[in-house]
């Protein structure tokens, strides 16, 4: 979820993926295919609690109407990738979002094997910005992160993190 005059539909308010452009592909590679694909992109607008943790995760964070999902329950690898472009201006300068991960944390996997989220804002020429909060990957299970454990899977509550976009003013940007 995002917060800003400036970001037209960046908190899929509209209920759908205007604005944004999809991707999905491999572990390796989850911006290989452009489109988005229902199943694997989805926009989550009522009330329900995440299946996969047990009763402990709703689906929209708290004090949101909405949120869009990554992903599904296949295995092969898959990947997914939304992405989101603006122009930095006095109305989006400080850029508020809200993620929440679930993931598989299969045995017998070394960390860098393991199912990961990973949320990157980029400048125009594609370099991250915004410090330690323009970036964050996790995979599932990693130590120190506060996973919690349902059969199998490892999750994440809902965090806001926010960036200070002040010195990108005038600048297009893209969120990961």
């Amino acid at each position: 979820q995002v917060v800003g005059q400036g970001c037209p539909n960046a908190n899929f308010s509209s209920n759908n993926f205007s604005s944004w452009a999809g991707f999905t592909g491999t572990y390796t590679n989850p911006g290989q295919t452009p489109g988005i694909v229902n199943g694997q992109h989805t926009i989550m607008n009522a009330p329900a609690i995440d299946p996969f943790t047990c009763g402990g995760l709703n689906v929209i964070p708290p004090g949101g109407t909405v949120s869009a999902r990554l992903g599904n329950s296949n295995t092969g690898a898959q990947g997914e990738r939304l992405r989101y472009t603006m122009t930095v201006d006095n109305s989006n300068a400080l850029f508020i979002y809200k993620y929440a991960v679930v993931l598989e944390n299969p045995s017998g996997h070394a960390s860098n094997e393991q199912p990961e989220f990973g949320v990157r804002i980029l400048n125009q020429a594609g370099a991250q910005i915004g410090g330690n909060c323009g970036i964050y990957t996790v995979y599932g299970g990693q130590p120190g992160q506060n996973f919690q454990t349902c059969n199998g899977v490892t999750w994440l509550p809902w965090t806001t993190v926010g960036v200070n976009l002040q010195p990108f003013i005038g600048q297009t940007i893209q969120v990961e």
